[in-house]
């Protein structure tokens, strides 16, 4: 946001004509022709534009004012000498600013993530590239449950890119890049997820053996609910960015992906963990799918009997 330039002297040319002329009965009351064509008026007028001209230069702001600026905002002393050939002061006042929002310092929780994943990530000495991060404050997830306070401590809970589990000491470089920018008496624990293991299975109905062949020589089912609880690519959900961190599972959801298939006629018996109720997740919690017993059925309606598809 742009602060507004303040107007150090609103006086227009008609404004100070006026005023002028106002104190003439009173500094000089034999003074009574005030037509246009008067000697005395003529020289108001000129000293009203003169005055006019004047107060637009004090609005503005020199160069030599802009360089007083960018030293305060350097902290060293600048001035327009300075400016090699090629340059101009308004790209210094562009690079000083650039180089101001730049940041240096972690405070708040985007403050930590958007250093992770924008400045780890590009830092030469970066030995490990972190897809994910969230930040939950007055947390100790080295120590403590989730969801026990521990004030002046923060955890970062990290997703490599390659998405591999890796053991705490495998974040050491990452720590020490962080406590040079962390406030003095904040405690960082870099932590990976906790991952719950879901299996899914559910009975599709669809509108023809065509159709059904076609789910399900394409996976169709499969890559949908990959795509849905993958942790970082999950295709056309949650912005691609992968599962959030926390969100519950929710049987309806189940059902609409499903019910969206091209050719399902409708979805039924959807189950999370062989139970038709909801998981709820902790705030460092993300999905496992568990594919090899996740089970997807196939059915198609033969005179009202609904039969499993076989592909020969």
């Amino acid at each position: 946001m742009t602060l507004p330039l303040p107007n150090l002297d609103d006086h227009t040319y008609a404004d100070l004509v006026e005023s002028a002329i106002s104190q003439i009965s009173l500094e000089y009351p034999e003074w009574t022709d005030y037509n246009p064509s008067d000697t005395g008026i003529i020289l108001i007028e000129l000293l009203a534009w003169l005055s006019e001209m004047t107060l637009y230069r004090v609005n503005q702001i020199g160069d030599e004012n802009y360089a007083s600026f960018v030293s305060l905002l350097k902290g060293e002393q600048w001035n327009l000498t300075k400016i090699t050939d090629g340059e101009s002061l308004q790209s210094e006042i562009n690079n000083t600013l650039l180089e101001l929002r730049k940041r240096h310092r972690a405070v708040t929780t985007l403050d930590y993530e958007q250093i992770i994943i924008e400045d780890w990530n590009t830092w030469p000495d970066s030995d490990l590239k972190i897809a994910r991060v969230k930040c939950l404050p007055q947390r100790n997830l080295s120590e403590y449950d989730v969801g026990k306070v521990a004030k002046g401590n923060i955890s970062l809970i990290v997703v490599p890119e390659q998405n591999i589990q890796q053991t705490n000491n495998n974040y050491q470089n990452l720590l020490n890049f962080l406590n040079e920018r962390k406030l003095l008496t904040t405690r960082l624990h870099i932590v990976e997820p906790l991952y719950v293991s879901v299996a899914i299975t559910a009975d599709i109905v669809v509108e023809n053996v065509k159709k059904a062949k076609d789910i399900k020589e394409n996976k169709n089912a499969e890559k949908e609910i990959e795509w849905f609880f993958h942790p970082l690519h999950s295709e056309k959900y949650w912005d691609g960015k992968g599962w959030p961190f926390g969100r519950g599972v929710y049987l309806s959801e189940l059902y609409k992906i499903l019910d969206n298939l091209e050719g399902v006629d409708y979805v039924e018996n959807v189950q999370i963990n062989d139970s038709e109720s909801d998981i709820d997740l902790a705030d460092n919690q993300l999905v496992s799918l568990d594919i090899k017993n996740s089970t997807i059925t196939i059915l198609v309606d033969f005179e009202n009997e609904r039969r499993p598809i076989e592909i020969s």
